[in-house]
């Protein structure tokens, strides 16, 4: 169902409303996260999910710009899940970090890899994190699909001084965790 901005009845019937038509990619629902605190409570949400599932290999991969929030849901679900406050932090330079939590929860940052990001992901033998449990902060570096099918893909963007969280995932998992994070 599309979205009208003029929502309102005597609006829609003097002018033409302005639809925005949705992107079917997306799970339905969309989170203004207003502060870190609240990034990091959806990261805590999608924890907590992840302990309760009998997982096979299953990924939660991050996109958008710098500074939108991406390491900071990382640092929630990480610490949900029983990882020390702090220990969570970006692995730019590293490309991959491993917590030692109730799960043992892989964080790669594709951030700095280049042109050739799949040849270089491989060669670093980051392929081989996708065997459990992996968060992938700028996942777009490399073509989609490279990803495997069973994955929740959160996707953030600035809205003004907050920022919006919109998710993308096939798997009944996917569903199941976006629909927690949307309770809040």
């Amino acid at each position: 169902m599309p979205l009208h901005l003029n929502s309102s009845p005597e609006d829609q019937s003097n002018s033409p409303a302005v639809i925005i038509p949705q992107d079917s990619s997306y799970l339905p629902g969309l989170l203004r996260l207003d502060s870190p605190e609240a990034t990091r409570a959806v990261g805590a949400v999608v924890g907590a999910a992840l302990l309760k599932e009998p997982l096979a290999p299953f990924l939660v991969t991050l996109e958008g710009p710098l500074g939108a929030g991406k390491t900071t849901l990382c640092q929630g679900l990480a610490e949900a899940m029983g990882a020390e406050p702090g220990e969570a932090v970006s692995p730019t330079f590293t490309l991959c970090n491993e917590y030692q939590t109730k799960i043992p929860l892989r964080h790669i940052d594709l951030y700095r890899l280049g042109p050739n990001a799949a040849a270089e992901f491989v060669g670093a033998g980051l392929d081989e994190c996708l065997d459990g449990l992996c968060l992938v902060e700028w996942p777009e570096r490399m073509d989609d699909s490279f990803w495997p099918a069973d994955r929740l893909e959160l996707v953030f963007q600035y809205d003004g001084q907050g920022r919006l969280l919109r998710a993308r995932g096939p798997s009944p998992l996917a569903r199941k965790i976006w629909k927690l994070c949307l309770s809040l």
